[in-house]
């Protein structure tokens, strides 16, 4: 029996102690705080829209998981608002989202899309982030102190568009001079200058292009001279630099700024290679030999090259070698007129600046031998594409091959970078005659430049650009 009666025997022993303690004049006091920030915000694993290949190689969608908890959060302790500056993924669906949220001690509630009171969070709660840039979700902490803490604004971002995707647009922009044939594009200033023949007139025409979107042509006329090489046009120490008369051929320079022709120097030219800009430097032919151009003076190359053909348009880039920033390395390519059944693979030549010396690529992988090829430096990549082909069978613009080793291999592109179905049927319908021009960023800090301009025959434009390459930095 006194065994059955301990438990209440330690009870009142218990409630004697805390009489006791009560009546004790050191009163221990609990002051809580009223801290009500939100210090941490991440996203668990989310569903995402993918595109992938069946069993019989057809694109075939699917849903996949993703894990967003590396995605990191920004938050805005002055303007209490929380977002992800690396939007996730395109696809990413956002309607069920688990979160994981960091706050000062107390309670968190949050308010539901479509709701009209608070409820409180738990870290297994599904909310829906949709349409939050318009309405975002918004999460407050309630202190154990009583105090309410203000509202946290929380967005998540998702890509609108498929970043490595390359987007097209149209505009019809006729040339004033008509249609135009043996086009060559080239950038300066702001603007894509195109020269051109309508018959036998060689004709200059420009649209300023620095607003991302093309004016009307508008053709150069002043003390522009007769019989142009139009595919000699060349971009040099940001201005262009043209070959013009018959059998001798004299070097003249376009000013980018207020569309001036000037006539520079003596010397008279067989063809025009590349500019470097970076060695100041013009790459020229005289006399069948190959030699630099600079400050005014023309020197022949030592091991001078004879092997360039005439007649199409050279279509070059430059960079500094990424393991000595002051040598350079520039590379030309040209259609391959060819001479026997076997010239099925387009020209490329190569030069270093440590060599000042030409050579022909040997190319491991090499381009075909696209007819009205162009080539263009984007997004840290040589491009190159044109007309059809017949060995190996390559429709016209139906896709772009693509160098990283400077020129040396070119992969066909399978995936996002791509023409729009119709261009085969516009290259078809000017007759082949089109030119390509590429604006670099224009501006540091937003989405300008960085898209390719298409001219074709008629002056009509179309621009593409890939889209991550638009978006504006958030960072």
């Amino acid at each position: 029996m006194k065994i059955k009666f301990l438990p209440l025997v330690v009870a009142l022993f218990a409630a004697t102690s805390i009489m006791t303690s009560c009546l004790n004049n050191d009163v221990e006091q609990i002051t809580y705080t009223s801290e009500t920030s939100i210090t941490g915000f991440s996203l668990g694993t989310l569903n995402i829209d993918r595109i992938g290949k069946d069993q019989n190689g057809q694109d075939s969608a699917y849903v996949d998981t993703l894990d967003c908890s590396k995605y990191p959060f920004t938050i805005n302790q002055m303007t209490r608002e929380i977002e992800n500056k690396d939007s996730l993924p395109y696809g990413t669906h956002i309607d069920k989202v688990i979160t994981n949220v960091i706050y000062d001690t107390g309670i968190l509630f949050y308010r539901p899309k479509g709701a009209t009171e608070d409820t409180l969070w738990v870290s297994t709660d599904s909310i829906d982030f949709t349409d939050c840039q318009k309405t975002p979700v918004e999460f407050k902490v309630l202190a154990y102190s009583g105090a309410k803490g203000q509202a946290y604004k929380v967005k998540v971002n998702v890509h609108q568009q498929i970043p490595d995707t390359l987007a097209w647009k149209q505009f019809s922009n006729a040339f004033s001079n008509g249609t135009l044939s043996e086009q060559k594009a080239v950038y300066a200033n702001g603007k894509v200058y195109v020269f051109g023949k309508n018959g036998n007139n060689s004709h200059v025409e420009y649209t300023n292009v620095s607003n991302d979107n093309p004016t009307s042509w508008t053709p150069v006329t002043t003390d522009v001279p007769e019989n142009i090489d139009t595919y000699s046009a060349t971009a040099w120490a940001g201005n262009i630099y043209f070959l013009a008369g018959t059998s001798s051929k004299q070097l003249y320079k376009l000013n980018a700024e207020d569309e001036t022709v000037t006539l520079e120097g003596t010397e008279t030219f067989d063809m025009l290679i590349a500019g470097n800009d970076i060695k100041e430097e013009l790459y020229a032919v005289k006399d069948g030999k190959s030699g630099i151009y600079k400050a005014g003076t023309w020197k022949t190359d030592d091991n001078a090259f004879v092997q360039f053909q005439t007649g199409k348009p050279f279509f070059t880039n430059t960079v500094t070698a990424s393991y000595n920033t002051n040598l350079t390395t520039t590379v030309a390519l040209c259609y391959n007129q060819g001479t026997t059944a076997n010239d099925t693979t387009a020209l490329v030549f190569g030069r270093t600046s440590a060599d000042n010396q030409w050579e022909e690529r040997m190319q491991n992988l090499p381009l075909p031998n696209l007819q009205n090829v162009t080539m263009i430096y984007y997004d840290g990549k040589l491009y190159a594409f044109g007309g059809a082909c017949n060995q190996p069978k390559v429709e016209a613009f139906s896709q772009f091959y693509c160098s990283i080793d400077n020129g040396l291999c070119w992969q066909p592109v399978t995936e996002c970078m791509a023409f729009p179905s119709d261009f085969n049927h516009l290259y078809t319908t000017h007759h082949g005659n089109y030119s390509c021009a590429v604006t670099p960023k224009l501006e540091e800090g937003n989405s300008k430049g960085n898209f390719i301009w298409i001219v074709w025959e008629n002056g009509d434009i179309n621009r593409g650009r890939i889209n991550r390459l638009g978006f504006t930095p958030k960072w």
